[in-house]
């Protein structure tokens, strides 16, 4: 399995999901509220969308659980999908509906962030949000992210194609 190495913040800890974090990722994954919110998440997400990502996203995409320093609860999933020009990379994370509003997706996207930027070397990042999903954008814009077009993503869990800002953010 690919281990992206751990990352400490001032309130979260982020390390690779195990198979321990099944149970929390399923709450997360599988509340509506969140999965139509992303475009690769599907729904109702099962332990069989667990297995898959565990046997096929976590080994080849850096991925980490989102976790609480001060009580080791998951929170979230936060990732990057890197571009088949090992220059870039996609930034995607989903925090827990409970913990929105509460900075944890920015916290944890600027460690990935200085981590994919500056240790990975990737001259750019990008990411993508649909246009229904507002708070996205306004984490990535405090990450410095730019938007750079607009496009048609799918939607997953609901089957469909949505408006979506594309950004990017160049090292």
């Amino acid at each position: 399995m690919y281990d992206p190495g751990e990352l400490f913040t001032r309130r979260l800890h982020l390390r690779c999901p195990v198979e321990a974090d099944a149970s929390a990722i399923i709450a997360i994954a599988g509340d509506w509220d969140v999965a139509r919110r992303l475009g690769r998440m599907p729904h109702p997400y099962s332990h069989e969308d667990f297995r898959f990502f565990m046997e096929r996203v976590v080994p080849s995409e850096p991925t980490w659980a989102i976790v609480l320093r001060q009580t080791n609860e998951l929170v979230g999933v936060i990732g990057l999908n890197p571009h088949g020009d090992n220059r870039s990379a996609e930034l995607g994370y989903y925090v827990g509906r409970p913990h929105w509003g509460r900075g944890f997706a920015t916290e944890a996207a600027e460690a990935v962030v200085r981590l994919g930027l500056v240790e990975r070397g990737y001259a750019k990042l990008t990411s993508r949000y649909h246009a229904d999903n507002p708070a996205s954008g306004r984490v990535l814009a405090r990450l410095g992210f730019k938007p750079v077009g607009r496009s048609n993503q799918p939607c997953l869990a609901d089957g469909t194609v949505k408006p979506s800002v594309d950004v990017e953010l160049i090292a």
